[in-house]
């Protein structure tokens, strides 16, 4: 699944691009926001009425279908809608997985080395990855990249169906739509922990959406370099996550791995506005750095969070992973007349100020 999304995620915006301005982009990466805010308030309910396995293959049918056939279609008309039921998919698709995790982690204190474990593996497809870009596009040309994605997804069918078939369903008969939202007001830490991952992503869509653009458009680089270049950035996560994990279980604690992490975040993008040449390895290296904080924010929440629900929390769970999507909401609300004003690259100044709010949403009860 992750080699999946690995593949796409930062060519959507330059497909896009082909057929519609940035303000428009900003405007369909809202509403697939949108939509996938909308699918995880009715998880609990598709739960309820057709169980966890069937409703994961299902989602996972849908969007087998929706990205190969965005490697098929060069129209408008038809990439558009089909862009945004895919961007609907992603977090629900995820939520999917955090379930069936869930109920393999039965001792909390290993939640740590565990989510760690699983962020390791789920980065060796988001290292690995990029470096196929450099081979499948051409003239801009990204049909290879969304066929190869979509057998990915074909590849998993099997993997879900036959591993977890036995899988039992968690006891939702007192869960609410919007249960999730109340129970996390009244946890405060849980909510902290949220708004930090809330601010995580919100890195994470800014770059996803402008960091291909500034790269290829304003800085000149080819998909070539640019596929390269992705995979030194995403090297932290494979490197430090699993780590990171496991101190968080045996050692530190996840706050002071969250500061550290956000301080890293902020100080490596405040640099990118001011690389203006195409030089490969100054910004490989700065972007290598950006991904060290966030590598170490990112097990940090996951770490903390799951630490404090249990399988049968699906509306705390859906709510946690429905952050990704208001941050999808927010970054483009935000950055677009940031851009439009400035430029690709001076938006970064505000991307970099931005991630520092998170030092402000720090849970005040760790749990080394």
């Amino acid at each position: 699944m992750s080699a999946h999304f690995a593949l796409i995620s930062y060519v959507n915006s330059s497909l896009l691009g082909q057929f519609v301005s940035i303000g428009t982009l900003n405007v369909l990466y809202i509403v697939g926001a949108l939509l996938d805010i909308c699918l995880l308030l009715l998880a609990p309910y598709l739960l309820r009425r057709y169980g966890n396995i069937t409703s994961f293959l299902f989602f996972i049918v849908i969007e087998i279908l929706v990205i190969i056939s965005m490697g098929f279609f060069d129209s408008a008309s038809l990439i558009i809608p089909l862009f945004i039921i895919q961007l609907g998919l992603g977090s629900v698709l995820y939520f999917w997985l955090d379930l069936c995790l869930e109920q393999e982690t039965k001792v909390e204190s290993t939640t740590g080395n565990k989510r760690g474990a699983l962020l390791t593996f789920s980065n060796i497809a988001w290292v690995i990855s990029p470096l196929a870009l450099a081979l499948l596009i051409s003239q801009n040309n990204f049909s290879p990249v969304y066929f190869l994605a979509g057998l990915f997804m074909i590849v998993l069918l099997p993997i879900v169906g036959l591993s977890f078939k036995n899988m039992k369903n968690p006891d939702l008969t007192k869960t609410k739509m919007f249960s999730g939202f109340k129970l996390l007001w009244k946890n405060k830490d849980q909510l902290r922990i949220a708004l930090v991952q809330f601010v995580l992503n919100f890195f994470y869509s800014w770059m996803v959406i402008y960091l291909p653009l500034l790269l290829s458009k304003q800085i000149g680089f080819g998909w070539d370099k640019i596929g390269l270049m992705l995979t030194l950035m995403l090297l932290p996560f494979l490197i430090f996550q699993w780590p990171a994990g496991y101190l968080a279980d045996k050692k530190i604690g996840e706050k002071e791995i969250l500061v550290v992490g956000i301080l890293i975040m902020s100080a490596a993008t405040f640099i990118i506005p001011s690389l203006s040449h195409p030089v490969f390895w100054i910004w490989a290296t700065v972007l290598f750095a950006t991904r060290v904080g966030a590598s170490l924010a990112e097990v940090a929440t996951e770490t903390y969070f799951f630490k404090h629900v249990k399988e049968r929390d699906v509306s705390e769970i859906s709510v946690f992973r429905m952050v990704r999507s208001f941050a999808y909401v927010l970054a483009p609300l935000i950055s677009w007349p940031v851009v439009y004003f400035f430029s690709y690259s001076i938006s970064f100044y505000f991307l970099a100020t931005f991630i520092l709010l998170g030092l402000l949403f720090i849970p005040k009860v760790d749990t080394k």
